[in-house]
């Protein structure tokens, strides 16, 4: 416990479960300029409940007699480094107060701080309009902390104004020629409709569909959602537990039939809608059911007198801008006690600014960064020697090789092989995704292969399959397109098929996890039975040098009929071989080599 001359800090290393605090916090809260859910007690405690296995807060409270006055809730990251509880979390962070008390209560958290020895205090989403920002620049002069901002993220917004006002931005939205075709195109697709919840018992049952939704969706544009991991999805839940009694989470959805096709988990309170975690399902995702619900949320916002803004968050997005009318900067903020630690980050962001600038010597700092970490990865993984047997194969093997790939054919007559009860085929969606990703969210390898199979997932000519076990556990994935065409990057090879109704079985994964449980030969040998009950010719390849992939075709009852090849010698490259076929037309084809 630390004084200052006119308030008394009292310091907590947790966010007690009190009713007398949640009440005073959220009153104080609420006199914010302007308040927000995130400086909540319910957003605190959510926080720290889902986090708490690794999170270490430090909540100060500034208390006037008995009366509380202040508090901000911030977090240890390191024994020397502290931010804000909510800077993961929260769109908006700030310290919590009357205004006219923000500067004694900054004040005497950053000398607390000081006497505590933290070196580098971190405050990231600080809203440029909050009277903090002055607050924390007296505090930081008198504490002797080095200060450094800067601007962070232009938060768009849609103020519906008077009621006047409200009309004419209702019809403005209405008449998008966007909206109106898209809403069209859905509606062939079935009735559509708009639902918000607000109570826990109608929120809980669709968090896990909203939750492999936007999973699924991230693993489309090649990134990994934060919903992959347990404390974020637990956090969603307990906010949305905590807030529903207040009416303060609102979870809507744009329904086709009764399948969703948007979603928005987000927050009605004091007078904001918060667009704050959205998706889409991918099957609807050509007619952008997010900003058809986004609008839909704009035009009932202009609806309701209770509601003064529609904030749409932190991020830079085009369709943020086709709405907004206005927006809020937030800030990052550093104080430091070290001059050079201080001039260090003013060095580096001044760098990244200058970067920013131009877009091809970002993204070409980016791909040096993701090879060293690739090259990092493999350091830990083998060790030096390791890394550069690794480096040598890929030199040699790109030089010098002769690549051999075996082909494999269903046969005609049913192979007599039981297929163990637990284990089901499914057709992949995006759903399967979801979970899948959630599944091996910590196998760097499997995620790659989803965001892959997501990519290739609206594909009209390849059709993806996952083979789960009685608990919905993805556990193998494999694909399916026409023979004739099938381009072989083993070989460069574009293939004609040995007869009209082949089908080539390709790109077959099983994560890590789940290797050696036979579940590679079971998948193939259901979907070679699948495509045969439909007609087809079900066919499959190995590498020579896969002996494990090679036994489990061969154990699943495909037969091996013919083998082709590639000689590399330098930058030249021979074909070897040919598909046998019954019809002369029937021919490979090499694609051009340097």
């Amino acid at each position: 416990m630390g004084d200052s001359e006119i308030l008394r800090i009292v310091v907590r290393e947790d966010i007690p479960e009190d009713s007398e605090l949640r009440r005073a916090w959220n009153d104080l809260s609420r006199r914010m300029e302007p308040p927000e859910v995130f400086y909540s007690y319910e957003w605190a405690i959510a926080v720290q409940r889902a986090y708490g296995g690794t999170l270490k807060p430090l909540l100060f409270l500034a208390y006037e007699g008995e009366s509380l006055v202040g508090l901000v809730a911030l977090v240890r990251e390191t024994e020397s480094r502290i931010a804000f509880l909510a800077a993961n979390t929260g769109d908006y962070c700030d310290f919590i107060s009357e205004p006219g008390r923000r500067g004694e209560l900054v004040e005497a958290v950053l000398a607390e701080l000081k006497t505590r020895n933290f070196e580098h205090i971190v405050l990231t989403n600080l809203p440029a309009d909050s009277s903090s920002v002055a607050a924390i620049s007296g505090g930081a002069r008198s504490q002797k902390f080095f200060l450094h901002s800067r601007q962070a993220y232009l938060c768009a917004r849609v103020v519906p104004g008077s009621s006047e006002e409200r009309a004419k931005l209702k019809q403005v939205v209405a008449s998008k020629k966007r909206l109106r075709r898209n809403m069209r195109e859905l509606e062939k697709r079935g009735k559509v409709r708009v639902q918000h919840d607000t109570q826990w018992r109608q929120i809980e049952p669709i968090l896990q569909t909203f939750i492999r939704a936007h999973v699924a969706r991230f693993l489309t544009t090649g990134r990994i959602s934060n919903l992959t991991r347990p404390a974020r999805r637990a956090f969603l839940c307990e906010l949305a537990r905590e807030l529903s009694p207040l009416g303060g989470v609102t979870v809507s959805r744009l329904l086709v039939g009764e399948v969703p096709a948007a979603w928005n988990y987000g927050f009605q309170f004091a007078g904001s809608w918060f667009w704050y975690q959205p998706t889409v399902n991918s099957i609807y995702e050509e007619l952008s059911p997010g900003y058809c619900l986004l609008a839909k949320i704009v035009q009932q916002a202009c609806d309701s007198p209770e509601i003064d803004f529609v904030d749409l968050g932190l991020g830079a997005e085009d369709y943020k801008d086709r709405f907004a009318t206005a927006s809020r900067q937030t800030l990052y903020v550093v104080l430091n006690r070290s001059f050079s630690d201080h001039l260090r980050m003013r060095i580096r962001d001044g760098a990244a600014a200058v970067v920013k600038k131009s877009p091809r010597v970002e993204k070409s700092i980016r791909i040096i960064l993701a090879l060293a970490r690739r090259v990092r990865a493999r350091l830990r993984e083998s060790g030096l020697s390791g890394l550069l047997r690794w480096g040598a194969q890929r030199i040699w093997s790109s030089l010098f090789a002769y690549d051999q790939v075996l082909f494999f054919e269903w046969p005609a007559t049913e192979v007599n092989r039981k297929e163990p009860s637990d284990l089901a085929l499914r057709r992949l969606d995006s759903d399967i995704l979801g979970a899948a990703a959630i599944c091996y969210e910590h196998d760097p390898k499997a995620l790659q292969y989803l965001m892959r199979s997501a990519r290739r997932l609206g594909s009209e000519t390849d059709g993806g399959f996952a083979l789960l076990t009685a608990d919905e556990t993805p556990v193998h994935f494999c694909w399916a397109k026409d023979f004739e065409g099938f381009e072989m990057a083993e070989l460069d090879r574009t293939l004609n098929a040995p007869r009209p109704d082949a089908v080539m079985i390709f790109d077959c994964y099983t994560p890590a996890s789940a290797r050696g449980h036979g579940f590679f030969a079971a998948a193939i040998a259901a979907l070679a039975r699948e495509l045969h009950a439909q007609g087809k010719a079900p066919w499959i390849f190995g590498a020579a040098t896969n002996k494990a992939s090679l036994g489990g075709i061969e154990e699943s009852g495909f037969q091996h009929k013919f083998t082709l090849g590639r000689k590399r010698i330098l930058f030249f490259k021979q074909a070897k071989g040919s598909i046998p076929s019954d019809s002369p037309a029937a021919t490979s084809r090499s694609l051009s080599a340097p």
